[in-house]
């Protein structure tokens, strides 16, 4: 099983502020959903006049499978494999109406304008617009079939290290209502309008200036809330057969904006470089039940987990004598927001991850309230903080080449310098306010190039 602590303390049964708030236990699952994808586009390219190009097409996407359209078929598959017992719901599911479910009518336009106004080659205006679909993801589809294996306990504020008192796990789920899991008929692929404009300009015969603008407005992706959370005052659950219902909808919407900039040289007297500029903003509206302020799941705009606001990205080769190039590429990036969530179930929903009373969702290194977050520090007798790490990102890469030729073939001695500053490009900072450490960072981003200065050598053979 799975223990919530509310602080980076080990348990201590004389103070309450390190007993668990959460304990679940799961058993292995089993799922097979096959699927099938069909698509069909037209495109065609029309010079509607000299320096003026436009493109047409459209796009039908179809996703059979992926919507749990054949539930009974499914958990028929399930009990093949793992006997009868599995091959039905063991309570009756009153979300599920198959025969509504599928998305059927993905149909994406696009349309896309390049006009040079001189038609001399030397500037481009250009814009477009589409309309995309994505696939389903039928992992997330599996929890509707198989939460009768998965058989899951969840206990609020348990008893520790017994969360069960005593008894055998099957003896504990005869008296508990069951946590189930269902999804909306209404279910979608989800859909993004993308819109981007801009235009390239060339000047000094080897430079060329681009300033685009993008935004993209995407919608229907999955929520997963619980529908049977109890009444807060009568503590009486609307469907009392169940305990949890989690259930995933189209509910979920994000959207994103940047300017880009760019400035580039052609390779020309043995240089070339590009200098690029991102100013960007990514945000998510999404039901969420973690805002202490608020009882139960309501929408709630933040911050996009990727929301960088700015971004500079600097590259450059250098050709020198001998067959010889130099080359390096330089990485900036702003701050990450975070989200600063408790282990706690202030709210009293029944489930933990709250941020405290008057502080936003991830609003971490954003408009975080660091009056709200040491008022909910003091009253667990923590000292206040005056500030938190919004580590940027910045990294420096440098590589050397060596061309050598041996009648037709050739090879290449390559040294490569990775993070020549040595810097410690750190992950968002510890989230939880009621850790002695929040605010402050212990660990590097995950998924990058060079944590630290590396250097590598190779030899490429061509022939």
């Amino acid at each position: 099983g799975v223990w919530t602590m509310p602080k980076d303390k080990p348990f201590d049964a004389a103070d309450r502020t390190t007993w668990p708030t959460q304990y679940r236990q799961d058993l292995p699952t089993f799922a097979n959903i096959p699927t099938k994808t069909a698509a069909l586009y037209v495109q065609d390219d029309w010079q509607a006049l000299p320096g003026l190009t436009i493109n047409l097409g459209l796009r039908y996407d179809r996703q059979l499978g992926s919507f749990n359209e054949d539930v009974a078929g499914l958990l028929g598959r399930i009990g093949d494999v793992l006997g009868p017992q599995f091959a039905s719901f063991p309570v009756a599911n009153p979300f599920i109406d198959t025969s509504t479910r599928g998305d059927r009518n993905n149909v994406g336009p696009r349309v896309g304008v390049a006009w040079d106004p001189m038609n001399n080659g030397r500037m481009n205006i250009h814009a477009g617009y589409g309309m995309f679909y994505d696939n389903m993801r039928t992992l997330q589809n599996f929890g509707e079939l198989t939460w009768p294996q998965a058989r899951t306990i969840i206990i609020s504020n348990p008893a520790y290290p017994d969360p069960l008192q005593g008894q055998s796990r099957d003896a504990f789920l005869t008296t508990a209502a069951p946590n189930i899991t269902a999804y909306s008929n209404t279910l979608v692929n989800p859909y993004a309008h993308q819109f981007a404009a801009g235009v390239t300009r060339q000047f000094a015969g080897d430079f060329a200036i681009t300033a685009d603008v993008t935004s993209v407005w995407r919608y229907s992706d999955r929520d997963d809330i619980d529908i049977n959370l109890p009444d807060q005052a009568s503590r009486a659950r609307p469907f009392p057969q169940f305990a949890r219902v989690t259930f995933g909808g189209p509910t979920s919407n994000n959207y994103y904006k940047a300017l880009l900039l760019k400035v580039d040289k052609r390779m020309s007297h043995h240089v070339q470089a590009l200098v690029s500029y991102t100013l960007a903003k990514a945000d998510d509206s999404a039901l969420r039940n973690a805002v202490a302020d608020v009882y139960g799941f309501v929408r709630t705009d933040s911050p996009s987990i990727a929301d960088r606001r700015h971004r500079v990205v600097a590259s450059g080769i250098v050709s020198l004598p001998g067959e010889t190039q130099v080359s390096a590429i330089l990485d900036l990036r702003s701050s990450l927001p975070f989200n600063p969530a408790t282990t706690l179930d202030i709210n009293n929903d029944g489930y933990t991850g709250d941020t405290p009373r008057g502080v936003a969702f991830r609003s971490g290194c954003r408009d975080l309230s660091l009056d709200a977050i040491n008022t909910f520090r003091s009253s667990r007798g923590l000292a206040p903080v005056s500030d938190v790490a919004c580590a940027s990102f910045a990294n420096l890469d440098l590589r050397l080449s060596k061309f050598f030729r041996i009648q037709d073939y050739r090879f290449e001695f390559i040294a490569q310098l990775f993070n020549v500053a040595n810097r410690a490009n750190f992950n968002t900072p510890i989230t939880n306010p009621a850790s002695v450490t929040f605010g402050g960072v212990n660990q590097l981003l995950p998924n990058i190039n060079a944590p630290s200065r590396q250097v590598e050598f190779a030899i490429r053979f061509q022939f």
